[in-house]
């Protein structure tokens, strides 16, 4: 999967728009270097694609109703909100949001903008308990991929939602400008765990001891086989 980080045009791109937030509503997400962290397998949060209208926006989203899903906009194929649970994470904090975006096949097109976009919690009967927002104008390469993930204030907010209720369900909205054909895809993803100091070294220290094993052995069968030698040439 490549993923291209665009930080100095990105980022000086960067302008707010002021969206209102609240305690559990706040703008709460934000742009992050993809390179160094390994990932955890990917899950689809939204995919936006064109249809007959060709206008240049994609825009759409998925919820929750307390039954079922609730889809709308140029939403493509089939779409679901994702129980938190699934992503299989340590922490809220080391939760990633991928954009992948498909307009390799046009040449010569101006950037694809992001109008916005925001992650939403909903407990079982469908009550909104938490939403974060990426509340800003950027424009984006369409031959990359851009990563984001919560602030830690959010990530607050996501694990209070969680522990009022760890069956929530993940809901999530876009609005891009500037496409051209599509689909562009949010998915979920997050940071990979890595083994602690004490299971690093435990592991090591199974492999050195597997290592010294095999050299036990080949040791005691060369031994084995120059005694053998030794005996065979005695007797002739």
């Amino acid at each position: 999967m490549r993923i291209v980080f665009k930080a100095a045009i990105t980022l000086s791109a960067l302008v707010i728009i002021g969206l209102a937030s609240g305690n559990a509503f706040a703008d709460g997400i934000s742009l992050r270097n993809p390179f160094g962290l390994p990932l955890v397998p990917s899950i689809t949060a939204l995919t936006l694609k064109q249809f007959e209208d060709r206008t240049a926006h994609e825009t759409g989203g998925v919820s929750w109703t307390g039954s079922q899903d609730a889809i709308g906009g140029n939403v493509f194929g089939p779409q679901h909100t994702v129980a938190y649970r699934d992503l299989g994470l340590r922490d809220t904090s080391d939760l990633r949001i991928l954009l992948n975006l498909d307009e390799l096949h046009f040449t010569n097109k101006l950037p694809i903008t992001i109008e916005g976009f925001a992650l939403s919690g909903y407990d079982q009967s469908g009550n909104k308990i938490f939403r974060a927002s990426f509340a800003r104008v950027l424009p984006l390469d369409s031959s990359s991929d851009y990563l984001f993930g919560l602030d830690s204030e959010a990530a607050a907010q996501l694990q209070a939602a969680l522990a009022t209720d760890p069956a929530l369900r993940l809901g999530f909205d876009a609005s891009l400008f500037n496409t051209s054909g599509g689909p562009e895809r949010f998915s979920y993803t997050g940071v990979a765990a890595v083994p602690e100091p004490a299971t690093a070294i435990l592991f090591g220290s199974g492999l050195v001891g597997l290592a010294n094993a095999v050299r036990r052995r080949r040791k005691a069968a060369a031994a084995l086989n120059a005694e053998k030698m030794s005996a065979e040439g005695i007797e002739s």
